[in-house]
């Protein structure tokens, strides 16, 4: 007799715990999906809209899987803010202390990936991006060789946001950057 009741007080148990998960999914579920739709910021420059781009990407994107580290570029146009991602495995060399190459200014990390850039409207360069390029095995000291790679074929993500509204926006996934700027509607 003790053995059934001990399966019966288990079975109650697991429909409860069944009971308690479908519960907290469903209270849950809504509001993951408001924060994925809500997550982008609308007002703001430049750097706004590489943080734009970046949780879009973070979250949208299959190229996300394929690398670890990607270089992000940005223009600033009339009406538009073009940012561009796109993976990138070569690394920063410095020799005697002094970059051979030169070092991003910014980052952004997201979901375990680096995201950097360089900023020309930036004087000096955030004072943690040696160590984050360190932590991700991305800066080599004293090399014998120096070794870059390009892939033509590989994909990226162009985003091209509204000024005035970051919110709207337009991106295309090709290896070549494309102008469709009359394409979005921007107010």
């Amino acid at each position: 007799m003790d053995q059934e009741l001990k399966r019966l007080i288990i079975r109650k148990i697991n429909n409860m715990k069944r009971k308690i998960y479908l519960y907290l999914l469903v209270l849950f579920l809504p509001l993951s999906c408001n924060g994925q739709t809500k997550g982008l910021i609308s007002k703001g420059d430049y750097l706004v809209a590489i943080d734009n781009a970046v949780s879009d990407f973070s979250k949208t994107s299959s190229l996300l899987k394929k690398d670890t580290f990607f270089s992000v570029s940005y223009k600033v146009k009339t009406n538009i803010i073009e940012v561009n991602i796109i993976g990138n495995s070569n690394k920063f060399y410095i020799d005697n202390d002094k970059p051979l190459n030169r070092l991003p200014t910014n980052y952004i990390e997201s979901n375990g990936k680096i995201f950097y850039w360089f900023d020309d409207n930036q004087n000096n360069s955030n004072p943690n991006i040696i160590n984050k390029l360190k932590e991700y095995k991305l800066i080599e000291y004293n090399a014998e060789t120096i070794e870059y790679s390009r892939d033509d074929k590989k994909k990226g993500v162009s985003y091209y946001f509204c000024k005035n509204d970051l919110t709207n926006y337009k991106k295309v996934k090709s290896n070549i950057s494309q102008d469709i700027t009359l394409k979005v509607s921007c107010k």
